[in-house]
Order: structure tokens, then sequence, then C-alpha cells
């Protein structure tokens, strides 16, 4: 049972991952197409934090009345309907349409991520093994799907919009497969929860929110800032502070997602060897020294060296906070569920306001308010240690 549900979780991370990256590779033709300054480019990102943020709001909900995979299969229609909408505006050179297409892309976008991480750590519980690294390293694997894919398509000449509406229709075709194998009702507040939660005294009722689940949504916010600013701007990044073409800044990207994957890939048995205390102030050096390189535009080939380095470091905070949230089952749904909103929130609101801050700065000059967030991170970390035994 368990093996079915965790390759479907799996399945979804993936092409969550592989649909976002597809539309970020393509941004800098979206942005010449929309003849968008990078200041508009922020509002516009806006729409997909907006929609996010009340995605990862209304998550909550569905899954408590319904369950995660209901909330997956519903995310699937918002999904679907804001990637077709963004094909339209994109043929028709549409501001505000690209915006809208954007903020319900983000609310399915927004329900799904919460659901699905909800899901993971469920398994994680019951299996007793760290995965939840191995299901963000599915994500990153489907964004560099996603981006290489976009490279392609870049090369033959494939119109933005075609290529959005193919992977509206690939994404909402796996997800409504792969919920088949998801059991129903994981997350879903039994009758038992309700009337427990009805007579607990207010006291009682805020007991999950705690120093360390604080702690948690902080680093969460700041880490995945950090991963959300990067997945949005180095692109542009690329173009704009070093000069390379576009199919070459996509393939830095890639570099970026590359570092990703390897992170959370090899993370999981050093986690559980070493502890997430250490492994995380390594990856939060990593990844501090990997921008600041960037920032220093000392030559192109640093620069790439530099992104790797970025990857790696960014590759384990959020999954690893949202781990932490886990540990103690009480109040389980509702710590990964705040820290969920808190990191998939910064993710997505912070590179708007990045964008605001490059239109007076510079893009490269801007990335040193995500340096900043990376070391306010890293005073947070004894917090990720584990207290509930996974054995």
């Amino acid at each position: 049972m368990e093996k079915k549900w965790y390759y479907a979780i799996l399945v979804i991370f993936t092409t969550c991952g592989f649909s976002f990256s597809s539309w970020i590779s393509r941004t800098p033709e979206l942005r010449d197409i929309l003849q968008a300054t990078t200041g508009t480019m922020g509002i516009i990102l806006l729409g997909l934090s907006m929609g996010s943020i009340l995605g990862l709001v209304l998550a909550n909900v569905f899954v408590r009345a319904r369950g995660g995979r209901f909330a997956i299969m519903t995310s699937a229609f918002f999904m679907f309907g804001g990637f077709i909408t963004l094909a339209t505006g994109a043929l028709i050179a549409g501001q505000i349409v690209v915006f809208i297409a954007l903020f319900v892309f983000g609310m399915g976008a927004g329900m799904c991520n919460v659901a699905m991480n909800l899901e993971g750590t469920e398994i994680e519980y019951r299996i007793k093994k760290t995965i939840l690294p191995v299901l963000h390293a599915a994500f990153s694997i489907g964004t560099l799907a996603g981006a290489g894919v976009g490279v392609l398509f870049i090369k033959f000449g494939i119109s933005v919009s075609l290529h959005l509406t193919i992977v509206a229709c690939l994404l909402f075709a796996m997800l409504m497969i792969s919920t088949r194998f998801v059991p129903a009702g994981i997350g879903k507040d039994s009758v038992a929860d309700k009337k427990a939660s009805a007579e607990a005294s207010p006291s009682d009722k805020r007991l999950w929110l705690n120093k360390r689940t604080v702690a948690l949504a902080i680093m969460a916010l700041c880490l995945a800032f950090v991963e959300g600013s990067a997945n949005d701007w180095i692109p542009l990044a690329m173009v704009d502070g070093y000069n390379v073409s576009h199919s070459f800044s996509t393939i830095i990207y890639g570099v970026f997602l590359t570092g990703m994957i390897s992170g959370r890939l090899v993370s999981g048995r050093l986690i559980d060897t070493y502890g997430r205390v250490l492994l995380l102030r390594i990856a939060v050096v990593l990844a501090a020294i990997g921008l600041l390189l960037v920032i220093l535009k000392i030559s192109i080939v640093l620069c790439v060296i530099a992104i790797f380095l970025w990857g790696l470091g960014a590759s384990l905070g959020f999954p690893m906070t949202i781990s932490a949230a886990g540990d103690e089952s009480q109040y389980a749904v509702k710590r990964v569920s705040l820290v969920t909103l808190a990191g998939y929130g910064a993710s997505l609101a912070g590179p708007p306001l990045l964008g605001f801050l490059a239109n007076y700065f510079g893009l490269l000059n801007a990335f040193i308010f995500v340096l900043v967030a990376i070391c306010v991170a890293g005073l947070f970390t004894s917090n990720v240690a584990k207290i509930r035994q996974m054995s």
C-alpha cells in the first residue's frame, strides 16, 4: 500500500516541478512578448503569489474536510485552467490575462503543494525513514526536465502558447492518474478530532503554536525565499547581469536545479546518520557562499560553479523544516500546514518583491536581500533536531 502511495506522490511532485519550470523557462520571451519592464514582471508575478497564498490557505480547509487526495484532484483543475489561460495571454500579449492566469494556476499549485507535503510526512511517519528530501528532489528533477524541454522548444521555435498548452494537458492527466493510488481521507478530521477540538480550551488549542513551530516557520520562510528567488529570477539575472543568451540562461538555471537534485537525493541517509542540524548548517553555508559569488560577478565560469553551490545549499532547507514540523504526531497537520504556508508563501511572494528592488538596484544587487535571508535562517538551525525518533 505504502509503496504505490509513495510512487504516486513522487509522480505528483515531479509533475508539479515540470509544470512550474516550463513557464519559468519562457519568462524572458514572455517578458518580450508582453513588452514588460522588470518591475512590471514583478507585478505580473504577484498574481502567482496572490493565488498561491490563497491556495495555501484553502488547502488546510480542503484537506481537513475531505483529505489530501481530494485537495490534489481539485488543484489539478485550477492548474490546468491557469495554464490554458496563460497560453492565451501569451498568444494575445495581454498582461492582465497573464496576471489572472498566474493567479488561477497559483491557487491550484498552492493547494497541491500543501496536500502533497502532508501526504509525504504521513508516508515518512509510517515507513519511519526520511523521504521528504527525496520527494523534493523529484520536484527538482521535474523542474530540470521542464527547463530542458523549454530549451528544446526555444531551439525549435515552438511558440510559448503551444508549449504551455501541451504542459497543461500533461499536468492534468498525470495528476488525475496518480491520485488513483493515493488513499482517501489522509489528513481529514475524524468525528473524534472535531469533538475534541470543540471541547478544547483556548489554551489547549494554542499548544501546537510554540517557539519551535514559530522558529521552523521563520526558517521555512527564509529558505524557501532563497529557493523561490532562484527559480523565478536566475534566467533573467543571467541575461541582464551576465549578458548571456536566453537559451544559455535556461541552461544555467538547469545547473541550479542539478545542485538542488544532488543535495536532495543524497541527503536522506546522511540526515538519518548525522542528524538534521549538522546537514542543514552545512547547506546554509554553501548557499551563502554560492550566492555571494554570483553577486560579485567575477566571471561567468565562476558564476556557473556558484549557481551549483547555491542550488546544493538551498536543497535541504524547506523539506527539512517540513520533516521537523511533522515530528510530533498530535499536531502534525497543523504544524506542517503552517510551515508549508510560510515556505511556499515566501517562495512566491518574495520574488515579486525582489523584482521591485531590482528595478532600482539591478537583479544581482537585489540578491543581497536573499543573502540576508540565508543568514537569518542560519540562526534557527538547532530547531530542526528530531523530537520523535524514527527507528
